[in-house]
């Protein structure tokens, strides 16, 4: 009876496009060396035997021979191992792949289907064939889920085949080895990546990323849209999004077409989605309706979608100097003195997309000690007593410079209840209505800006 070896044939399918293995030509096994060792003498020369010469055995070369291994013991297999290793760069579209092996004759031997997912490092695809000597030839044959194999210069699609044939030979060791590997390289379907670019900045780390929706481009409303400097809000009654600024929206409606653009009704080139837990929106139907530009620039493996400034954005933050100024606050809470028009303002939002929540009039600091004007921060919250009065909430933002009430009787009626003037220390002063509204919105850090 026949000995049978399990052996691997390995096909290892790289599927970046790029990397490829060369088989190595096994080197041909030597015959084991006579050696012989001859003393050198110059003719006329006498030889005496010396002391040592006499003592000491002359050393014996020491050969190794080469083991010479048995055919039947290295030569067969009934396994043909195809080793896939997924190293894509580009988005793989989580699908199946199916291979098929054929003997030289055209008989099919196995079939296997492995799925394969952006997650996917490698598949380790085992066939049990007929067994076979080092030598054999088979049929690789692509059925489905990738884009295309290549074997050095050998390149095909699905329903596609590739020959392979398995040889052994004598490593420098002199020990047999069943190179039955070859490389191939690999094409996985997948989704072109989309690079997303609003006012010249690359928006970064988007999760989920935007993607290509039944030949549309689309994206999470929300990363998008702050991008664009839109205010944006979801109403759970109507499973809606609304992207604003000031009053134009934009209204979304989810797992719908329909669409809502500063008030007159149409439908996108494709429904509002959720895609991963998130609302996705076309790109263009959003970035057009602010009057945005919209360029893409296609290349292999992905494409740049860039969108320019919105001119209606850009009109509502020169409306006011926090917007215009891109003034930022460490809360969603900002602050602004105006000096010369005595007014407190009072905005929630983010930079470029400032809010007003609420107006109040202010005193501000006499002409001999003005206020102070920059950018500060809400740190303390206090109380101040005097001997006649106290003024109170205080909340200081920069030495002894605060916002506060008017000056206030102990029994909380007003001792100078005036503001539009110029009469404190610095500080600006409230109504004490006003400021107690203000302690109880603002959060401590949040920013306090004062302009002339």
């Amino acid at each position: 009876m026949k000995k049978i070896l399990g052996m691997f044939l390995a096909v290892s399918i790289v599927l970046s496009g790029i990397v490829a293995f060369a088989e190595t030509a096994s080197p041909a096994p030597t015959e084991t060396p006579q050696v012989t060792v001859e003393p050198t003498v110059s003719p006329g020369t006498t030889v005496e035997p010396t002391e040592t010469a006499a003592t000491t055995p002359a050393a014996e070369p020491t050969v190794k021979p080469t083991s010479t291994p048995t055919i039947s013991e290295n030569e067969l297999s009934t396994q043909f191992v195809l080793n896939i290793d997924i190293t894509s760069h580009k988005y793989i579209i989580p699908n199946d792949v199916t291979v098929e092996l054929y003997s030289s004759s055209d008989e099919l031997l196995g079939s296997i289907t492995e799925n394969v997912s952006q997650d996917t490092s490698s598949l380790n695809l085992i066939f049990n064939v007929p067994q076979y000597r080092m030598g054999e030839k088979f049929k690789v044959k692509l059925v489905s889920g990738l884009r295309s194999l290549k074997y050095y210069d050998k390149k095909i699609e699905p329903d596609g085949i590739l020959e392979v044939q398995t040889y052994g030979y004598l490593n420098e060791n002199g020990e047999y080895v069943q190179n039955n590997g070859c490389a191939m390289n690999g094409n996985p379907n997948y989704d072109k990546e989309l690079c997303m670019y609003v006012s010249g900045n690359f928006l970064q780390d988007v999760s989920p990323r935007a993607r290509i929706v039944d030949g549309v481009a689309m994206m999470p409303v929300r990363a998008i849209g702050e991008a664009m400097g839109l205010k944006v809000t979801y109403d759970p009654k109507y499973d809606s999004v609304v992207c604003s600024v000031g009053s134009d929206q934009v209204i979304f409606n989810a797992n719908s077409a329909y669409t809502t653009i500063f008030g007159n009704d149409t439908y996108a080139p494709h429904a509002t989605v959720y895609i991963e837990g998130s609302l996705f929106v076309p790109v263009r139907t959003l970035a057009e309706s602010f009057n945005s530009s919209l360029d893409v620039l296609d290349f292999d493996d992905h494409l740049d979608i860039i969108i320019g400034e919105s001119p209606i954005v850009k009109e509502y933050r020169n409306r006011t100097p926090v917007n215009k100024n891109g003034i930022t606050s460490r809360t969603n809470y900002l602050v602004w003195v105006s000096k010369h028009e005595y007014k407190v303002r009072v905005y929630q939002g983010s930079q470029y997309n400032w809010e007003l929540q609420k107006e109040f009039p202010c005193a501000l600091g006499a002409w001999n000690t003005p206020t102070i004007t920059g950018q500060f921060e809400y740190i303390e919250r206090t109380e101040w007593d005097y001997p006649s009065y106290y003024v109170g909430p205080v909340l200081r933002f920069y030495n002894g410079y605060a916002l506060h009430s008017t000056l206030l009787y102990y029994n909380g009626t007003e001792y100078d209840g005036r503001v539009g003037v110029n009469i404190s220390h610095g500080c600006v002063r409230l109504h004490p209505s006003d400021i107690n509204w203000i302690a109880n919105t603002i959060p401590f850090y949040t920013r306090i800006y004062i302009t002339e």
